[in-house]
């Protein structure tokens, strides 16, 4: 989007992140306020409010009097946050199969739909963002506002793994794992089965460790 169509924070927002993404920021670099202002013609208070987001997420780090640098995840935070999310999303799911409603089933299959066709384009801001929905969705249908809280708040960080490490943008739609387990799942809730769909979110989980830890290599 160009800046007169977004809030002035969110573009930097943005901006920074399609930087990680494309590479052109790497892990330590530090994000030079000044700098930024230069490029973007936007002023320092929503530079600020952008950055406080980025550190928020996990994307960024701040000191004071040292300022913002891009983060530098380790694999033991990849490690860790997995196996948290895995256990959640695990009973999150299974949950979610005694509970969850036609039309939520239904907003799932949109979902997927959407993440298929945001996967050909490779455009990993809007598929991120897509994918957080059908986890979130997932989280929902569980009817435990915790899961959901703690869920939202892992995803989040998870997409800091996914950003850095992620080969997103060079993997053909017909190899995608996610895209495949996503429909395991959808199968899964749609059966009404637990056992299955507590399986089917420790895999998910589990694959996309691998993969990232396989990735990051």
């Amino acid at each position: 989007m160009e800046l007169n169509e977004q809030r002035p924070e969110d573009y930097i927002y943005y901006y920074i992140r399609q930087q990680i993404i494309a590479r052109e920021l790497y892990p330590g670099n530090k994000i030079v306020e000044e700098q930024l202002a230069a490029e973007t013609g936007i002023s320092r208070t929503p530079i600020r409010a952008a950055l406080k987001r980025l550190s928020y997420e996990g994307l960024l780090v701040s000191y004071p009097m040292k300022g913002s640098f891009v983060a530098m995840p380790t694999k033991k935070d990849m490690q860790d946050a997995y196996e948290c999310r895995k256990l959640l999303e695990a009973e999150a799911t299974r949950c979610a199969s005694y509970h969850i409603t036609d039309e939520e089933l239904k907003e799932l299959e949109d979902i997927f739909d959407q993440q298929k066709l945001v996967h050909r384009t490779h455009d990993m801001h809007t598929f991120l963002e897509i994918n957080e929905k059908f986890h979130l969705v997932i989280a929902k249908a569980s009817r435990n506002s915790f899961f959901q809280k703690y869920i939202q708040e892992l995803t989040v960080r998870c997409n800091v793994f996914l950003l850095f490490y992620d080969k997103f943008q060079v993997t053909p739609l017909e190899d995608s794992f996610a895209i495949k387990e996503h429909r395991i799942i959808i199968d899964a809730l749609r059966q009404r089965d637990p056992e299955k769909c507590y399986n089917a979110a420790v895999q998910h989980n589990q694959s996309t460790l691998d993969q990232l830890n396989k990735d990051k290599l």
